[in-house]
């Protein structure tokens, strides 16, 4: 984390000057350091470690390049202001080549200075933010399912526990919640890891066709079949085999599928004989697969073979920890693919990232990430690159701190009153209130108590 008060290490051999600039800083309530000698201040830049240096550019002995320089070789995210009383275009130029974040001509304004002092310190936070993204990205290299959250961590210790067994596996969640990448881990971490992983997507194959593409055909079996066809389950044969969206799969083949996970055999279209198969079956939909059964849209003993192991995969709001390390892991995969030098996101872009309440889950940052990526030719991605939500109503995932208490209070008092039929002696009891502080609540939030009341005591109204 960033420091509460950033340190600020300053640079001059001119006394006065440098405690005119000190004075400057403090103002603005900065924490800073004083050297007007160079060579000591290398040696406050080992040990404070400050979130800035600013330094004239020249001085006897060790001038301004060189203490850009020794900063870059010890900090090469750690920001350089370069300042002088000659200042020139050459100057300038050679500064800003030799990557110093700016460069200020003597003399200048203060508002000038505490401009380029913000800008260089949030940029500082950029950077440390992106290097704690990509060291940890590093330290989950060759992971399946990149985390920073416990609803997440949780899961994936509980693949690693089932994913020696050959139950079949029903995975719930969200579209674009990653139920397909979880499906994989399971399969990477199983005895059946040198083996196929054959990934379907059931409602995306066309009725007339979905018999023969699960199930394969024979020569001949119909016109058109002009040679056998070993189907998308054989091709899982002594691998695992992803049914995403499996509600979606028509009835007629739900009876031929359950056939499959009873007998571990198949018969494909037009042929006479059956056929052994050995797979393990996982299957994945975002619709309410109880609702389904119940209905009899979805056979009762196919949802019972299927839904062994059930697991929830949960939504990028409910881990939303894990937010900026997938944004980061996305962005330096585009970077990489694009050939270019993207820093990272810029800290109003991190801000952007979090405040969203990506109702597409991680597609839809991931949609989101390559596409600020593709218009971003070097340096730091802008907010203004990340597209805008394209669905309205979502919850952030972190909403600003009064609107999320706002939203509590008003649910807590719906909760209250329900629960006491809108009884306001009962309710102040509980929530420990006097009465008068809850009728204050309750116009706060336009909450009305009638509204809460059985149907009999409004009758006797």
């Amino acid at each position: 984390m960033p420091k509460a008060i950033p340190t600020i290490l300053t640079i001059d051999d001119d006394p006065d000057f440098l405690r005119l600039l000190g004075l400057w800083l403090e103002s603005e309530g900065y924490h800073v350091l004083v050297s007007s000698d160079p060579a000591q201040g290398m040696q406050i830049l080992h040990t404070d470690r400050p979130d800035l240096v600013i330094t004239d550019l020249r001085m006897p002995g060790m001038d301004g390049m060189a203490v850009l320089e020794a900063v870059q070789a010890l900090d090469p995210d750690l920001p350089v202001i370069l300042l002088t009383a000659h200042g020139s275009i050459p100057n300038a130029v050679a500064a800003m080549r030799a990557q110093a974040f700016g460069y200020l001509s003597k003399p200048f304004s203060n508002e000038e200075l505490q401009e380029l002092t913000k800008a260089a310190l949030v940029q500082r936070h950029a950077s440390q933010e992106t290097r704690k993204l990509r060291t940890a990205l590093r330290e989950q290299a060759g992971q399946s399912i990149l985390h920073r959250s416990p609803i997440m961590a949780a899961l994936v210790d509980e693949l690693a526990r089932i994913a020696s067994s050959k139950a079949s596996v029903f995975l719930s969640g969200e579209s674009g919640s990653g139920k397909e990448r979880v499906a994989r881990a399971i399969h990477a971490a199983s005895p059946r890891c040198d083996g196929p992983f054959i990934a379907v997507n059931c409602g995306a194959i066309p009725a007339e066709l979905a018999e023969s593409e699960l199930f394969g055909h024979v020569k001949g079996a119909f016109t058109g079949a002009t040679q056998d066809h070993v189907g998308l389950i054989r091709s899982a044969n002594n691998g695992t085999l992803f049914l995403d969206e499996i509600a979606d799969l028509p009835l007629t083949l739900q009876v031929k599928l359950l056939r499959v996970l009873q007998e571990g055999s198949l018969r494909p279209v037009g042929a006479k004989t059956e056929i052994s198969v050995d797979l393990r079956v996982i299957s994945a939909t975002h619709q309410d697969i109880h609702t389904l059964t119940a209905s009899g849209a979805f056979r009762e003993d196919l949802y019972y073979r299927l839904h062994v192991i059930p697991l929830r995969v949960p939504s990028l709001s409910e881990r939303a920890e894990d937010i900026l390390l997938l944004a980061q892991y996305f962005l330096d995969r585009e970077s990489q693919r694009l050939n270019r030098d993207i820093l990272g996101f810029s800290p109003e872009a991190l801000d952007k990232l979090m405040q969203r309440s990506w109702p597409g889950n991680v597609r839809e940052l991931e949609n989101a990430v390559t596409f600020a990526a593709a218009v971003t030719e070097k340096g730091w991605v802008a907010a203004d690159t990340i597209p805008d939500n394209g669905r309205q109503g979502g919850q952030s995932a972190f909403p600003p701190l009064q609107d999320a208490k706002a939203a509590f209070e008003r649910a807590y008092l719906e909760n209250l009153l329900r629960a006491t039929d809108g009884n306001i002696s009962r309710a102040a009891r509980i929530a420990g209130r006097h009465r008068t502080d809850l009728y204050k609540l309750m116009r706060k939030h336009s909450l009305a108590p009638q509204l809460f009341k059985g149907q009999e005591d409004r009758d006797e109204e």
